[in-house]
């Protein structure tokens, strides 16, 4: 029983439990009042090319928090960050996006650049739709040292179009603590073992 505890205690570390390296990833840094939104040519750790949508609970809620953004405001813009990162090591990079209702595939397609180069282009309808349906997304991306993570609206330029939230950039590689935490577990767990072991 000692052995399933410290098994399970080991398997519960947090492994992926690195801080995310986004700043206002969820787009909460930022007041809105709810049932408003607002256009703004930047926010809280993003620079916008020129206009940015900040939403609370218009046209549906956040995947997280209470505020969310639309990129396609007056016209098609965009917002980027640059992040700081460790050269070579691998990153988990993960979105939500939904499509904005009552808008065609059409009109309703964002991008995602990992420094200039084109990771996704998602889009989807949401006639016939009521709020947002959000989905995630998810990459593995490469730091370099300083990173820029931009999205951009790319469907019709008309003021509607999909809406963002919940952007993490996570590491792959656990902090140093972890990798102690679980060399000693391990230890532990081949040291119970040996003790257990009856003589042949």
């Amino acid at each position: 029983m000692k052995k399933i505890a410290l098994l399970l205690a080991l398997t519960s570390l947090p492994m992926l439990a690195n801080a995310n390296l986004v700043t206002n990833g969820s787009f909460e840094a930022d007041v809105q009042a709810n049932g408003t939104w607002g256009i703004y040519s930047n926010l809280t750790g993003w620079t916008g090319a020129s206009e940015v949508e900040l939403r609370n609970n218009v046209a549906g809620i956040a995947s997280e928090g209470v505020n969310y953004v639309e990129l396609d405001t007056t016209s098609n813009n965009s917002i980027f960050q640059m992040i700081s990162t460790t050269v070579g090591d691998v990153y988990d990079l993960s979105f939500d996006y939904s499509p904005r209702m009552g808008v065609s595939s059409q009109s309703n397609p964002i991008q995602a650049f990992w420094n200039g180069s084109l990771l996704t282009q998602v889009t989807g309808s949401g006639v016939g739709k009521t709020g947002n349906n959000w989905y995630t997304l998810s990459f593995s991306v490469i730091g370099t040292g300083s990173d820029k993570l931009t999205f951009s609206a790319a469907g019709i330029s008309d003021s509607f179009g999909g809406s963002l939230d919940n952007v993490n950039l996570v590491s792959l590689v656990p902090e140093p603590g972890i990798w102690s935490s679980l060399s000693t577990g391990l230890m532990l767990i081949g040291f119970m073992a040996f003790r257990r072991k009856k003589p042949l």
